[in-house]
């Protein structure tokens, strides 16, 4: 069982065949949920007036505990229905993983790059390598699935987005469908 709060519904232009604006051109959809796959109940409809949705974002009045989400089409104002994605966000059970340990920040010959290393998280979906000018200041981001990343015990990414002449700090957070570890120790790339 899972706990969800959004669902957002990204729509795509796939022949779409229209250019301007027009009163058919809107999205309309219904969110339902269910528990076992079978039997199915309401959890969402867009509210307000008709209007065109791109990225249709629903926050769901309540959370939901379900399995499964699925999206029931409405109405489209497109010759071809196309969704490029959905995304539920909520946490699942469980518990969130474990501090990522021993994060080093190693900055190369050209200063505009640098390697960040960490000790491996058993069961992570991913990781959020935080950097940033100031230590208390981890304003960057990078994101990364665990799986691009190999099973090594101990992980490695390059950045090559820095300035030189400017110190940099960074910091590793886990995560998995439950939730986002604590954040590691900061530490000054050298």
């Amino acid at each position: 069982m899972n706990t969800v709060r959004a669902v957002q519904v990204n729509y795509a232009d796939y022949k779409s065949g229209r250019f301007a604006d027009a009163p058919d051109i809107y999205t309309d959809f219904e969110l339902q949920q269910s528990v076992d796959g079978r039997n199915w109940q309401p959890v969402a409809k867009p509210d307000g007036p008709r209007r065109d949705r791109p990225n249709a974002y629903i926050e769901l009045p309540q959370p939901v505990r379900t399995r499964f989400i699925r999206w029931v089409n409405g109405h489209v104002g497109a010759a071809n229905l196309a969704v490029s994605d959905i995304r539920v966000f909520g946490n699942a059970d469980g518990r969130a993983p474990s501090t990522p340990e021993a994060v080093v920040g190693q900055r190369h010959r050209d200063q505009r790059d640098a390697t960040i290393r960490w000790a491996k998280v058993p069961g992570v979906v991913g990781y959020n390598i935080r950097f940033g000018t100031r230590a208390d200041r981890l304003t960057q981001t990078y994101q990364l699935w665990a799986d691009e990343l190999g099973n090594a015990a101990t992980l490695q990414k390059d950045l090559r987005s820095l300035n030189k002449g400017v110190p940099y700090w960074v910091a590793i957070e886990a995560f998995n469908e439950s939730g986002v570890s604590k954040l590691s120790r900061i530490v000054k790339m050298r």
